[in-house]
């Protein structure tokens, strides 16, 4: 499995405060059956990791991972959020961001808590994103209280070419009821979904396996297949060279 949201690297944002914190977050993921994670730190306003600041921490762990003799790939990536579509564009033209994997294929969005900071032109902005030959994918929805009370907020960015995050924590009920209730709405009203663990730490992190089992239980098994095949879709476009 692969696990497309996560915050692995050590003592860059919230994630691990230590490199001991990091291989234990490594080694439950590979008790879970993840194979392949994609580092994704945040970038936002006040931790703002680049592609140039990302790369190295990622190179590092895996290093020690392999030193560790812990099975588990450690891609680049970077959980980028939108707090002024502007600068985004900018940066994004500029090629700083690390994108899933570092590639130009996925690429891991969030948008802000705050309503007032949600853009007016965000369905455009999928649009010009999508026009650059990548796929934004919008990063745990159910947990935005403006698209969980407007929920018709998130049709026009699927509609646009978006796919939806959701994570396997909400669904379980750890961050809430209606988070719970809206991520069980969203997959099934939204087909282009993947389930993704944003783990932070061991207190925060439940891995995939049972996230898979709860919708197999609650939306079926086709429906667990699906989302599984759409993230080994990824996960095989991540790890194939480049012609």
């Amino acid at each position: 499995m692969i696990d497309l949201h996560c915050h692995i690297l050590p003592g860059v944002d919230d994630g691990p405060t230590s490199l001991a914190e990091s291989l234990k977050l490594a080694r439950f993921c590979v008790a879970d059956g993840i194979t392949v994670i994609t580092a994704t730190p945040h970038c936002h306003s006040s931790i703002h990791l680049l592609r140039a600041d990302i790369l190295p921490h990622v190179a590092a762990l895996n290093q020690e991972l392999q030193s560790a003799g812990i099975p588990l790939t450690v891609l680049p990536g970077s959980e980028i959020q939108v707090f002024d579509s502007t600068i985004y564009r900018r940066e994004f033209e500029e090629d700083v961001f690390c994108h899933l994997g570092d590639r130009h294929t996925f690429t891991l969005m969030e948008f802000s808590w705050q309503e007032a900071l949600f853009p007016a032109d965000s369905v455009e902005l999928i649009e010009w994103i999508r026009d650059r030959g990548m796929t934004p994918i919008v990063a745990h929805p159910e947990r935005h209280v403006f698209f969980r009370e407007q929920p018709a907020l998130l049709q026009p960015l699927v509609d646009a070419g978006a796919w939806i995050q959701i994570t396997v924590d909400s669904l379980l009920g750890n961050f809430g009821p209606e988070a719970k209730a809206f991520g069980e709405q969203f997959l099934r009203t939204h087909r282009e979904a993947i389930l993704a663990t944003d783990s932070h730490n061991m207190k925060r992190c439940s891995g995939l396996s049972p996230g898979y089992a709860w919708v197999q239980k609650h939306l079926g098994s086709d429906r667990a297949r699906d989302l599984a095949g759409r993230a080994d879709q990824v996960r095989i476009s991540l790890l194939t060279p480049p012609v």
